[in-house]
């Protein structure tokens, strides 16, 4: 009786020290994915959307651990990335643009420890016109009112001036027309005040807009090499994406060629290798599932993931968990 009682008690302290194993390394290995500190935009905004959806989808696949935390902006943030004191932060393209080279609302205060983790997906912006209005190509718009200043939002400026600069045109060839944001430019498209305004393609008032002034239309852009470089000079990180009907875009029934920037990731100077290859290697790996669960995060793919600018540096764990040999 008394063997079988010790036996018994073997096995259960066996069975015990197995079952400690498991659980011990379950939480060292939790312990073990960095902890990592996203900034992002006031809660509500797009922005937030988009860090809170990027957090919680890298939390999920086990490579990081990671907390949100919502300021006014990213003049707000940005500075707090650049000096360390937070680890990530998803961005527009203009807004990191004039971040890093000291223009727009960062005048005089360039802030050069920011590093790209990876380029997330892109968002076509394009320039908006009434479907009645005779114009045709950004060349028509030679003496017409541009929607212009963009107060703001003065990040997205050169992006307007980019655009004109793909139809040859600058701004002193448009009438240019005062507004405090690319949204009130809508408003003054439908109102009659400007012809053309810039505005995102899949924005939310696209539709609005459609429907206020019985159609409104994006004009296409010249995918010329001489075209692309004139746009590229004024706005250095745009680029050129083709719109077909697949893509279900209200005001393009037909292909056309129009201007995107991208969402991007970025960090500072003093968050963990280890916590940088985490984050770039899921993205690369799982960044097209990822956008498939979480629509807010686009289409985000391999291919847009590892995507690479001449003035904006990736973080060096990141070019080499993306393999990019660029930059």
């Amino acid at each position: 009786m008394l063997g079988r009682v010790i036996v018994i008690r073997s096995k259960l302290f066996c069975s015990a020290v197995v079952i400690g194993v498991f659980v011990t390394g379950s939480f060292v290995a939790k312990a073990q994915a960095p902890q990592v500190r996203f900034a992002a935009g006031q809660q509500g905004s797009q922005n937030y959307g988009v860090n809170a959806a990027l957090a919680q989808a890298l939390k999920t696949s086990g490579s990081i651990n990671a907390t949100v935390q919502a300021f006014g902006g990213p003049t707000s943030y940005l500075p707090l990335a650049n000096s360390g004191e937070l680890d990530v932060a998803a961005v527009v393209m203009p807004d990191l643009g004039d971040a890093v080279r000291g223009t727009g609302p960062f005048t005089g205060n360039a802030l050069k420890n920011l590093r790209l983790v990876a380029a997330l997906f892109p968002s076509p912006v394009g320039l908006m016109v009434r479907k009645d209005s005779g114009i045709a190509s950004i060349k028509d718009l030679k003496g017409k009112r541009v929607s212009w200043g963009l107060t703001a939002q003065a990040s997205l400026l050169p992006y307007v001036e980019g655009a004109l600069a793909n139809g040859g045109l600058t701004k002193k060839d448009v009438k240019l027309v005062p507004v405090a944001s690319v949204v009130n430019g809508v408003d003054d498209v439908v109102a009659g005040r400007v012809d053309a305004t810039l505005f995102a393609l899949r924005g939310g008032k696209v539709v609005e807009a459609d429907s206020a002034t019985g159609g409104i239309r994006w004009l296409p852009f010249d995918t010329s090499a001489e075209a692309v470089r004139r746009m590229q000079v004024v706005a250095p990180e745009a680029y050129l994406v083709q719109i077909t009907p697949a893509d279900k875009i209200v005001g393009a029934p037909e292909p056309i060629s129009t201007m995107a920037y991208d969402y991007v990731l970025v960090t500072g100077p003093k968050t963990s290798d280890a916590a940088i290859t985490a984050i770039a290697k899921t993205l690369r790996e799982k960044g097209a599932d990822i956008a498939k669960t979480n629509k807010v995060l686009g289409n985000m793919t391999a291919e847009s993931v590892a995507r690479s600018y001449r003035q904006i540096p990736h973080h060096p764990a990141a070019k080499t968990a993306l393999n990019i040999k660029a930059n």
